[in-house]
Order: C-alpha cells, then structure tokens, then sequence
C-alpha cells in the first residue's frame, strides 16, 4: 500500500514539473511581434509596441498624429496631451501622466488600467484609451497579435468639403493649422505643399518663426517685403496689399510678381503673429494658370487657418488646456469638465506656480451674442472664486486667461463649456471687470450700510440705503483721469471717482446686496460728444432708474470749477423715465 502511494506521489509529482517545463518554454519564445493596423494598413512605429499589464501600449507621437491629432509633452510634470477637432463627436482633449493611472477625457476624470511609461527613451500610452476617445473602434486578434483599429475616414481625419473639393488638416510649428486640398501632394520639405497639372500648377510654403524682438505685424510685414527685394532685387513687382481678419487673426497679404523664373509666378503671401511667433503662407503659381480657380482654392485654404490659443469654435469646443496651463504650473483643486450641470455659478479653485507672477485671473463667459468678463484673485499663489453662468438655460463657454498689460498680451489658459441647468438670467448680479461684487470689502461695505435694517426692508430701502451712503462718503472727481479708470475697488479706496466709476461702485454694493443693477450711458443732447452715466436697478421685476452722481449735486457741473454744490435729491432714485431720458440720445446698455 505505502508502495503504491509512493508511486502514485511521484507520477503526480513528475505530471506537474512536466506541466511547469511547458509552459515555461512557451514564455522563452520569441512571441509574434505586435502590430497596429488602422482601417486594415501596418502602421510603422519608432518603437516597438509592447503588452503591459494586458494592454497593449504604443508610442505616443506615432499613434496621435496617424489618428490626425496634435500632441505634445510637458517635459516638466512628464504629461502627454493630445486634441482633435472632427466630426460626429465632440472635440477631444486628452491628457495622460508618466505612471499615473488616472487619465483626462475633456476634463473629466476616468481610471486607467496601464497609465502611460517611458522604454528605451519613448514615451508609450494605451492604445485603446487615445483610440476609442476619438470614437474609433478596437478590436484584439489574438491569433496574429494585432490590434485592429476601424473608423470612418472622413470622421476620424476631420475633412471638410469646400466647393465639391475635399480639404484635409495639417499641422505646423506652433499650433497652425491649415486644410489643405486632399488630392495635394507633399514636398520633401514637410512645409510644402502643391499641385501640377496641364493647366494649374502651385505651391503653399509655410513658415514659421520666432520673433526675437516683439513685432507689430505691419513692421513683421514689412521686413518680410524687404527680404524679399534684396533677394530679387528688380525682378519683383509688389502689385496689391490688403487687411483681412480670419477667425479672429489679424492678416496681412501682400501681391507680387516674380520674374526670376520663366514663365513668371504670381505670388500671394499672408502674414500674421501670435505672441512671439510670425507666421507667413505664400501661395506661388504660373501667370498662365487659370487664375480665378486658384485664387478659389487659396481663399478656401487661408480661411481655415487656425492657432492654438488663439482661433476658438465656440459652437464645438469643449475643454482645452493650453500651454500657459502647463507654464505656470496650474493645479485644479475643484473638478470641471466638458458640459458638467450647474446652477449659475460652481467653483474654481486650485494653484499655480510661485514664480507666476499673477496678481489675478480675467474670466469670460459668453453665451450666443451675451459676454461678461471679471477677475478672479491670485493670493499667495491660490485661486478660489466661483464663475457665474448668468445667460439662463444652456451652455456658456468658458475662457481663462492672464490679464493684459502694456509689457504683455493676454495669453489664453484653459477654455471648456459649462450647461447651466437654470432658467435664471443673473446678468445683473455677478461681478465684472469693473465692478467687483465679490470683493471682500465691498460685500462687507454693503452688509455694514444696511446692518440697521429691519429683516422686512425691502430691497428697494435697501438700495436707498446705499445711494445716501454714496452721496456721504464719495466725492466727484471733476478732474478725473486719463489711465485706466478706477473700478468699483478704487473708487471704494480712494473715495472719489468720475460720473463712470461712481456707478460702478453703486452696481458693485447692490449685486452684493443681491439687487440687480446694470449701467447706462447716454449723450447728453445739450453737448455734442459729451456723455453720462447712471444705473438701472430691478426692484419687484421691474426696471428703475437711479442717478447717484445727479442725486449727489453734481448737475451742470462747469469741469473748470473747483467749487462744487453737493446736495442730496432723492428725486434722482426712481425719477420719470420718459422726462429722464429726454435729455439723452444713444442710451445704451453698458457691458459692466
């Protein structure tokens, strides 16, 4: 019995190491290779793709830009981002982190089963998670090791038919992008471009350059022509400029002809500058060529020029991070993602680099032909405001940037739309460039004037309230001032303000006393060219007229004068509309 045990051990003994010798022979194998193949074609990497954590993984640039996506890495925080416009699905902004196992679809976070490595120098990210964020199907085939990945091709490479002629994205240095006739044929020079036939033939060069000193676009304009004469001297005739703007790009094009060739060329050449770049396209073609069809096409092509940061399709665009995002090291504490429900208004918090050197953050929101603008503080290198969608029901799109200075254009960082789930207009009580509702100082100012208030006072005491405090303590300032005007801030700290900034101060204590206030400005009808400011306030759903500066004695002031009448006349809160605004023409609205 023991024998037959022994034996009985042994054989499973033996069974179970000739289980282990297989499969450990089968590992040492030299597997099949794994190949990617797109609508049935190999695509061609500089780097093996290989399997981690069951998924297979590929390099970054190679898999981006053959699905007709930008791509780039932030070196510093070890971070791919990628973005495509197409068809059919949403614009998509992805960003992956080196060895972090979340990832961002427009925003919105998701988990991730391989986050992105690094092998032998290249960057490799998860197949499915880039493809199928792009509405691209993905299939494995086991049997020959291939990952099949199957689209429609005129979604996923986002062409666009122009005059029954296909157009097809191309990307360039520094955000430019450009459609370009599907059946053109590529130059060596990837910046080249062209066609050649019996009867057409022209080229589209693209060039892209740093600016090593800031340039207007006239003066980059002009030294463009000027190289070009001392290049060819008399064999070129400037015939034609012109300004155009193309998706809110300033444009010059020059015209010339070039005779250094036969037969002679036409030349059309467009020049625009973005931050520290200048950005010149020069279309060449034969003077016999069928003249009226190539401008066609040139027209065709230039009117698709799109920058990065700078070109924004407010009715497809959903979430983008740009490069000031990554350069001043910009951290999200709250969550905003494409098209995320609120109600008027959610957080925006987070951090930024010490080094950025921001005092504050300029806000716009706009909703069809409606925009507002505000700041939010920058404090020991930490932002936590609320941005208000006050347009009502629907989406709003969302623009942050760095403010403007003399020294410094306004650079873009981040833009996403948001779908307010309220039917409440709140135009009129959110803070603006000029008017800082949500001032610690002002809010505290506005709960002070009416701290005395019984619970039942109305909000139109309320506003009483504060038109006597503001006949009290703020002066007019006859002289004014020629820089940039003071907001409701400076007029609360220097106590003095125009007939314009005292408005401000008055809108900015009642939208944070939640009474709806907007601005008016009208021409006075006695003075040509001469203009007033006051406020309308809504009071029980309806729209009232309040005149602090008026209300304060400052009427038929004489500027030279530095002998001003204050009196307080209440007759300036709620007056006649009709005998009011007969002193003025073009009464509008102030976007404040």
């Amino acid at each position: 019995m023991k024998k037959r045990l022994l034996i009985l051990i042994s054989f499973f003994i033996l069974f179970s190491f000739g289980n282990i010798s297989s499969y450990g022979y089968n590992t040492n194998e030299n597997p099949q290779p794994i190949t990617v193949k797109l609508n049935g074609q190999p695509l061609k990497f500089d780097a093996d793709p290989i399997i981690e954590k069951d998924r297979t993984m590929v390099p970054m640039r190679t898999i981006f830009e053959n699905l007709g996506a930008e791509v780039d890495w932030i070196e510093d925080i070890q971070t791919v981002i990628g973005y495509k416009r197409y068809k059919g699905l949403s614009e998509m902004f992805i960003k992956l982190k080196i060895g972090d196992d979340t990832m961002y679809r427009n925003g919105k976070s998701f988990p991730l089963d391989s986050p992105p490595i690094i092998r032998n120098d290249r960057t490799l990210v998860p197949v499915r998670f880039i493809a199928e964020s792009f509405g691209i199907k993905v299939d494995w085939e086991a049997e020959s090791r291939a990952v099949l990945l199957s689209y429609d091709t005129e979604e996923l490479q986002g062409t666009k038919l122009i005059d029954d002629i296909s157009y097809k994205p191309r990307f360039f240095e520094n955000g430019l992008k450009v459609m370009i006739p599907e059946y053109w044929q590529e130059s060596d020079n990837s910046n080249k471009f062209g066609y050649k036939d019996e009867e057409n033939n022209i080229q589209m060069a693209v060039e892209v350059m740093a600016l090593e000193t800031p340039k207007t676009l006239d003066e980059f304009t002009e030294e463009s022509k000027s190289s070009i004469f001392d290049e060819y001297k008399d064999k070129i005739v400037f015939t034609g400029s012109d300004k155009i703007n193309i998706n809110n790009i300033d444009v010059n094009v020059v015209y010339l002809k070039n005779s250094s060739i036969t037969p002679e060329i036409n030349q059309v050449i467009y020049h625009f500058t973005s931050l520290d770049y200048g950005y010149k396209i020069r279309f060449s073609y034969y003077s016999e060529s069928n003249d009226s069809q190539l401008l066609n096409i040139i027209s065709n092509i230039v009117n698709t020029i799109e920058i990065s940061g700078v070109t924004f399709n407010f009715d497809n665009e959903h979430y983008i991070e740009y490069g000031p995002f990554f350069d001043y090291g910009m951290n999200l504490s709250s969550e905003i993602y494409s098209s995320m429900q609120v109600e008027n208004e959610f957080n925006f918090k987070g951090t930024i680099n010490e080094d950025a050197n921001l005092e504050y953050l300029v806000v716009s929101i706009s909703k069809e032909n409606e925009k507002s603008e505000f700041k939010i503080p920058v404090l020991n290198n930490e932002f936590d405001s609320q941005i208000y969608t006050p347009f009502g029901l629907g989406k709003h799109n969302i623009t942050i940037a760095t403010p403007k200075s003399q020294e410094n254009p306004s650079q873009k960082i981040m833009q996403f739309s948001i779908i307010n789930a309220s039917n409440q207009n709140t135009r009129y009580l959110i803070p603006s460039l000029l008017v800082e509702k949500d001032d610690r100082d002002i809010v505290e100012l506005a709960a002070e004037i009416t701290q005395n208030a019984e619970e039942y006072l109305n909000q139109n005491d309320k506003a009483k309230d504060i038109f006597k405090w503001m006949y009290e303590n703020i002066e007019y300032d006859i002289q004014g001032t020629n820089d940039t005007p003071r907001s409701a801030k400076g007029v609360l700290t220097d106590k003095k303000g125009t007939q314009e900034e005292i408005a401000y101060l008055y809108a900015g204590l009642l939208r944070a006393s939640e009474i709806p206030c907007k601005l008016v400005k009208g021409t006075i009808n006695e003075d040509e060219g001469t203009y007033h400011v006051w406020n309308e306030i809504e009071i029980n759903g309806k729209w009232i007229i309040v005149d602090v500066t008026w209300g304060s004695g400052y009427v038929d002031v004489d500027i030279d004068s530095d002998n001003i009448t204050k009196e307080l006349d209440m007759n300036y809160f709620n007056p006649s509309r009709d005998e009011y605004e007969k002193e003025f023409t073009e009464i509008v609205n102030l976007k404040y």
